[in-house]
């Protein structure tokens, strides 16, 4: 009786002692987010760059992760209207003040950062690929010659991360009712009969660990 007993517990602690092996190199394959050939980084700056359905918009911004896949992020950056290309080389409009008119914003920008594990494994280039989301706010003042623009918006971000060592690739879409035309600035591409609306962006970037 002693001898199973002894028998099924050294079965037992065998199985949990490759159940413990199992999850620590499941976790050094998929938590790799903040690892790196240094070991653990947990802070992030970067940029990204974006276009929307009023222009473009870019960000500087810096992150920090207390654990793998929650993190806080703080952005800084400009929105504005996007000049026409048949101006771009005209000097007679250079010297105008024509663009002085042209639309722009500052964005503060605070959001939670949350990633998933690695899904994807790129070996031979030592990469992971990870979903992430960035439910967030936006600050902003309004555009010259607006009135009562909104100044507190709701943003979230959604998109894919490609992290190489300390090197992080960044493709993605956002949606928020932040609007460059809140309270009907001065502006060069016509306002909308509503001010009130949601504005979609495509974005990519780039952000370094350490």
């Amino acid at each position: 009786m002693q001898t199973r007993r002894y028998r099924d517990i050294t079965v037992m602690l065998r199985v949990m002692a490759l159940l413990i092996l199992s999850i620590s190199g499941y976790d050094d394959a998929i938590a790799q987010s903040n690892m790196t050939d240094d070991g653990y980084r947990h802070w992030e700056s970067g940029i990204i760059a974006e276009l929307d359905n009023d222009g473009y918009s870019w960000q500087l911004h810096a992150a920090y992760f207390p654990v793998q896949y929650v993190g806080v992020k703080i952005g800084l950056g400009m929105a504005g209207e996007i000049k026409p290309l048949e101006y771009w080389d005209d000097e007679d409009y250079a010297y105008t003040t024509y663009d002085d008119n042209y639309t722009a914003r500052f964005k503060f920008n605070p959001a939670l950062v949350l990633r998933t594990p690695r899904l994807v494994n790129w070996k031979s280039q030592d990469a992971g690929f990870y979903i992430f989301a960035e439910p967030g706010m936006i600050l902003s003042p309004g555009a010259s010659g607006s009135r009562n623009a909104r100044y507190c918006c709701w943003d979230m971000k959604a998109g894919i991360n490609m992290q190489l060592d300390r090197f992080i690739l960044t493709i993605g879409y956002g949606i928020s009712d932040f609007a460059l035309y809140s309270g009907y600035p001065d502006n060069m591409h016509g306002l909308p009969d509503n001010d009130s609306y949601l504005t979609h962006t495509v974005f990519a970037g780039t952000a370094f660990k350490f």
